[in-house]
Order: structure tokens, then sequence, then C-alpha cells
């Protein structure tokens, strides 16, 4: 599969030309009827694409708004508010805005659970899953914290360990570790589509940051398990908005090890990106075309299209 970088970066382009047009004077995306979440992976979005002054001024406008004492930084729902705070302390730090990415990272690091994951919130920390987790891990590397991500490394690889099934992956741990496979617990079904592929994708994700971190051949193993594990899935493994993660990981390590198959995944991705691109820039979800979720997945799919082709350029 040939992969076209042009258009990779021009759609990221377009994308970002649509969110610019959502943003208000003061930085931020928030509207009188659209009080919720829609702003923390802007900030990596338009700095990747070359709007360093609006993507400050919204950084300016989350410092003065919403972060709080300790680090802590507020969002309008709780479900998976760390994994949030991640994305805003990774394109602050990326961006050099180190009053904002090193004070989040310290609440972050406070949310650390016992086996090494991360919980959602302080409060909920009934059990550990891979997006809060695996995305801590990677703030972590970015921020020089080794140990946290070593011990991030760990929980997720006792995660995979843990698997009882092959052609499923399920993403609940216990605060100490316990892999939860009970009756009712949730999973990544490969033999269906339409299925939760980030779950597995971000912690190839995350493995694949700390290898470039550390070097070591553990952490490469791991991602390359879980890269098995996602051509074991349906057809739509790397054509759905969920795959997104995994294509950014998939596309590192082809660069990394010239797996020509890991290649094809993250040009099946970017592929699928160009084809459902709205003709004004933004994306949606094929369940749902609510502002939000444009909003959302705009600022992401820049984001991954952006880094799908500095990978493969690279390799």
């Amino acid at each position: 599969m040939s992969a076209d970088l042009t258009a990779y970066v021009e759609a990221a382009h377009r994308g970002a030309d649509w969110l610019l047009s959502q943003q208000n004077e003061d930085g931020s995306f928030l509207k009188p009827d659209l009080q919720a979440d829609v702003y923390h992976k802007a900030p990596l979005a338009l700095s990747l694409t070359g709007h360093i002054i609006e993507a400050n001024r919204l950084l300016r406008w989350i410092k003065a708004n919403d972060l709080g004492e300790c680090g802590r930084l507020k969002h309008f729902d709780d479900g998976l508010a760390l994994y949030k705070s991640n994305w805003v302390c990774q394109g602050a730090h990326r961006l050099g805005r180190f009053d904002l990415s090193l004070p989040a990272m310290e609440h972050i690091l406070l949310c650390q659970a016992p086996c090494g994951g991360f919980f959602q919130t302080h409060e909920l920390n009934q059990l550990v899953e891979p997006v809060c987790t695996a995305w801590a891990g990677v703030s972590a590397v970015y921020t020089g914290h080794l140990d946290a991500a070593e011990r991030t490394a760990d929980c997720l690889k006792q995660m995979i360990l843990q698997q009882p099934d092959e052609t499923r992956f399920y993403f609940h741990l216990t605060p100490d570790g316990k892999l939860i496979t009970d009756e009712g617990a949730p999973f990544v079904d490969g033999t269906k589509p339409q299925q939760a592929y980030y779950c597995p994708g971000i912690a190839m994700l995350f493995f694949v940051r700390l290898y470039l971190a550390t070097g070591e051949g553990a952490h490469l193993e791991m991602a390359e398990r879980l890269f098995d594990f996602s051509l074991r899935c349906a057809d739509d493994r790397y054509s759905y908005p969920t795959a997104g993660k995994g294509a950014v990981a998939a596309a590192l390590l082809h660069a990394m090890t010239g797996d020509e198959r890991a290649r094809d995944a993250a040009c099946t991705f970017a592929d699928y990106l160009l084809c459902e691109q709205r003709s004004d820039g933004w994306w949606c979800n094929p369940h749902s075309d609510h502002i939000i979720v444009r909003l959302d997945h705009t600022a992401e799919f820049i984001i991954w299209l952006t880094e799908i082709a500095g990978a493969l350029g690279a390799a």
C-alpha cells in the first residue's frame, strides 16, 4: 500500500482550519449551550499544524480557568478525566508551556494505583483501565518520570499476559492488578466489528513511546504482541474511528522495525480518514454528529494524520 503523506498533512490542515473557525477569541471552545470538555486535544492539534498563537491562547485560557490546586484540571465529566488531563499535559509540554504541563503532571502522578496503572480520578479508584493508564504513562515519558512510566509498563504487561482468550482483550484491572474477566466484564471482541480498538491501541502506543525513551526490548515486544492482536480483529480494525491510537503506534513500529504489515495498517487508517473527512474539514463518528463529537474527533484526527505522516516519512 502506498502512502500519500502529502494528502495526510493537507487533510490535517483542513481539519485545523475548521477547528480554528470554532475557537473563541479568548482561546476557548466553550459556548453557552456547549458546557462540556471540547478542548483537551486541541492544543496539540493546533501546534502540530503550525497554529502556535492559537494553541498558546487556548493554553492560557486553560491555565486561567481550569488549573486548580495541586495541578488538578477541572473537567465537566469525571469519566476518563485523567485521560483528558494528560492530553492537556502533553500538548502544553510539547509547546514548552511547563507552567501548565508540570503542575498537571504532579497531579497525574498522584493518581497512580498500587499496580502501576492510573485511576480516572482520585475518587473513581475502583478499577484501572488502559486509556487513563497508558496516556498517563506517555505523559510520564514526556516529562521524564521514567520510574512511573516503568511501573505503568509493568501494569499493562500484566494486563496482556493475563488475557485468557486470543480473540479477546479484557481491559479492566483491580487496583492491585488482577484482570477482571467475570461475566459482564468489558472486552474488545476480535470476532466482531466496531470495537473499542483504542483500548489495546493506546497501550501499544505507550509501549512504543517507552521503547523510544529507554531502548528496552521488552517494551517493543509488548507493542508487537498488541499489534499481532489487532491483526486478529475484524476487518475494520484499522478503518474505524477508534483505531487511531493503534494506527499511530503501527506507523512508529514500521519506522523502528520495518514491518510492512504495520505500515499497511497505518496507511489503512489514514486513508480511511481521508475518505471520511467532510468538505469543510471536520470529522464525525458514524454513531453521532453532535458538535462535541465533531470537535473531539477533528482535533484527534488532525494529530493522528500528522503523527502517521511524520513516522512514515522518517521511515
